[in-house]
């Protein structure tokens, strides 16, 4: 039976093939477009490869990894609820895939039927040139041991173990790189940080940190400033951890995985309050002026690659949140016309256009109109962040918006004219229900 079964699988994969390097195969996972209509294109699957967490897999959406012979597995879960809840009421499909060198295999998550099925190529060619809602390509992964590669970058759960094994490389003086643990910049911000006496049981937040770009220059800091904006989250702000998302070089798939989880969250549960954070690159579409946010695997010449901002802002406010803070340690003015970006800075002077604002929301941006946002070396974070922690940590948190955009503004404007000779001034947008409320509100 499985001598058949394999016989099978191979007929299969042999129309069309693409084959992959010598010594691996390759599994192509998507999600197409779902027959029973547009009421699932927003339905969240999580799934895990060989038992590492993936991340989940948005519609339309698909994904190349590469693995070595042999069998993967991948399991899936479907709902809106945390990966922890998902996973402990137990696999909603699953299939493990004998992998034949040189193959390549083509998994579809059928949104109506629940499963993940092998498919041959004629399918996943004809759900990519769909003429309504085709496939878009999002990132190519490669399976080293069970460290997950993308676009080159070791990602996910077991990313630290890529890292800790350039550190013994480094010690061993096989490489000249220093580690990136070994470059952190610890300033006064990184301790200390204020323990928060109440909890925060309707607030969620999402952070997303990208620093480590496949096609543009890197963002200097941009996953230490994601990690200790957490830290404040967790311990100042008093949110639980479980209600933390933390997005580190995040890919479309998981920055469009966190906003569903984050907008079932506000949809779902009363009263409940959501802070995003972003740190990254930002660009504007060049013939609209529309704002995206630039995933570790998108192109800054392509904005089809990228996640529109207008598309987050709509997204949350047609939630039931009682209010959405944002904050934007980037700007959205993109590359120039070399395609390079500025040192020490997260884009280069195009204005983009202001995006509206629904709901109750409030938006603290690290920069205006054409300005640059700027890092702060000597305390190894974002300028921005770094003075969003400073007020936090001076006042535990318990600080008004108006006092802490007055804060950001005044600090933020001094030292990019000390540091680096050229503007930058921190903006506050709010939607029309927020205009005359924003002032007063606090984070806790």
């Amino acid at each position: 039976m499985k001598k058949k079964l394999m016989i099978l699988l191979v007929a299969l994969m042999s129309i069309g093939q693409v084959f992959a390097a010598e010594g691996t195969a390759k599994i192509i996972m998507f999600r197409p477009f779902s027959s029973s209509g547009w009421k699932n294109m927003n339905a969240t699957h999580l799934l895990y490869f060989d038992g590492q967490n993936f991340g989940y897999i948005p519609s339309t959406i698909y994904y190349e990894v590469i693995v070595e012979p042999g069998k993967h597995t991948i399991e899936g879960y479907i709902g809106n609820a945390s990966p922890e809840e998902l996973r402990s009421a137990g696999a909603a499909y699953s299939i493990t895939i004998d992998a034949i060198n040189g193959n390549t295999y083509y998994a579809s998550v059928d949104d109506k039927k629940k499963v993940i099925t092998l498919v041959p190529f004629d399918k996943f060619e004809k759900a990519k040139n769909e003429k309504y809602v085709p496939l878009r390509w999002a990132g190519k992964l490669e399976l080293k041991g069970d460290v997950f590669y993308a676009n080159g970058k070791p990602v996910g759960e077991n990313a630290h173990k890529a890292e800790e094994q350039q550190l013994a490389s480094n010690q061993n003086g096989n490489s000249k790189n220093t580690s990136k643990k070994q470059e952190t910049i610890q300033s006064d911000v990184d301790s200390n940080i204020p323990q928060a006496k109440k909890s925060a049981e309707d607030t969620y937040a999402l952070i997303i940190a990208n620093e480590d770009y496949q096609f543009v220059d890197p963002v200097n800091f941009a996953s230490h400033d994601g990690e200790v904006f957490k830290e404040y989250c967790i311990k100042t702000l008093g949110i639980p951890e479980k209600q933390v998302r933390y997005c580190s070089n995040a890919s479309y798939g998981v920055i469009s995985g966190g906003v569903d989880w984050l907008s079932y969250a506000l949809n779902n549960f009363e009263d409940s309050k959501a802070i995003v954070y972003y740190c990254g690159h930002g660009i504007p579409d060049e013939k609209t002026g529309d704002a995206y946010i630039v995933p570790v695997d998108g192109k800054g010449t392509n904005t089809a690659t990228c996640y529109s901002l207008n598309k987050l802002y709509t997204t949350l406010a047609a939630t039931k949140a009682k209010n959405i803070t944002y904050f934007m340690d980037a700007c959205f003015t993109g590359a120039n016309k070399e395609g390079s970006m500025l040192v020490a800075a997260r884009g280069v002077a195009r204005e983009a256009k202001k995006e509206k604002l629904d709901g109750n929301a409030v938006v603290f941006s690290a920069s205006s109109a054409d300005e640059t946002a700027m890092t702060y070396p000597e305390k190894g974070h974002g300028l921005f962040t770094y003075f969003l922690l400073k007020k936090l940590q001076e006042t535990n948190g318990d600080v008004s918006y108006d006092e802490l955009a007055g804060y950001i503004n005044k600090n933020v404007k001094k030292e990019a004219f000390l540091i680096n000779e050229k503007p930058q001034t921190p903006v506050v947008a709010t939607s029309p229900a927020a205009s005359s409320s924003w002032k007063t509100m606090k984070l806790k």
